[in-house]
């Protein structure tokens, strides 16, 4: 699934906008295609038998029988221990489990993730992070939690990460970026117009865009140079949360592992004596 994933980034910016609904059903019910045929498929999507036809050949599949065929490899896979103590213990009938079940709900959801994004890509974010000289970090509304915690920690484990905020702060933070800087972006549905326009301006001032975001094809990505797309059944940012924090918390591990004397500086910096002043 992997491959097919990095199949469709490779050509997105290509997409008309048929493919773009083709591929929003690839990362958000892809048993439409291990189950249906073409006909059927465009006709749930709403677009011609053709055009999936087409979609298919696009990403250099002989037809859609092929690209059918990787998805039937995927979803009628046998079946991990996993999979099988969640049904046995965590069926929706059990209603004491509820909190429970929303917690495999989330673990369901990180594991697409793992499947939608690349090794290649990370081992891009972690390298572009770790040799940035002025990382920003910007996030609106729902986002901003995530934001706030990707800057504090990255500014611990790599340092010079500082937080976009509206207002007075955006000519400035904006001003200092350049070539050798990164924006990380976070913005998931509803979408946040000033985030775009930060996005925007940064790479008119030649920074690198890393977007984090639930849709490859939302306002931002057009915009970004890295697109983590993290693609969810719900278009709701609270639903999306707990995979996002498991990826930037991945990603942050990662950099903490490749810059292991710059961290453990940090950290020791963090737990001296003036920083214990303000803690009980």
């Amino acid at each position: 699934m992997e491959k097919l994933y990095a199949k469709i980034k490779q050509r997105q910016a290509t997409f008309s906008k048929s493919f773009k609904k083709i591929a929003a059903y690839v990362y958000n019910d892809p048993s439409v295609f291990a189950m249906d045929s073409a006909k059927e498929a465009g006709k749930r999507i709403g677009v011609s038998e053709t055009t999936i036809i087409r979609f298919a050949h696009t990403l250099g599949y002989q037809g859609y029988s092929a690209l059918q065929q990787e998805y039937q490899n995927r979803i009628f896979r046998k079946k991990s221990s996993l999979d099988n103590y969640r049904n046995q213990k965590f069926s929706p009938t059990k209603s004491r489990q509820t909190i429970k079940n929303h917690m495999f709900q989330d673990i369901h959801a990180i594991e697409r993730v793992m499947e939608q994004i690349s090794d290649s890509e990370l081992e891009k974010v972690v390298e572009k992070l770790l040799h940035s000289s002025n990382t920003v970090i910007t996030g609106a509304q729902a986002s901003y939690s995530l934001a706030y915690w990707f800057t504090f920690t990255l500014d611990i484990v790599a340092g010079n990460a500082k937080q976009f905020l509206p207002g007075m702060d955006s000519l400035k933070r904006i001003s200092e970026l350049d070539k050798g800087s990164v924006l990380v972006a976070f913005s998931f549905h509803r979408y946040s117009s000033e985030t775009t326009k930060l996005v925007r301006a940064a790479r008119t001032q030649g920074a690198t865009v890393i977007s984090f975001t639930d849709n490859a094809f939302s306002p931002i990505s057009e915009h970004s140079d890295i697109t983590l797309a993290v693609h969810t059944d719900e278009l709701s940012t609270l639903d999306i949360v707990p995979a996002v924090f498991s990826l930037i918390n991945s990603i942050m591990s990662a950099i903490s592992r490749r810059n292991p004397e710059s961290f453990q500086q940090s950290i020791e910096a963090f737990n001296s004596t003036i920083a214990n002043e303000f803690f009980e």
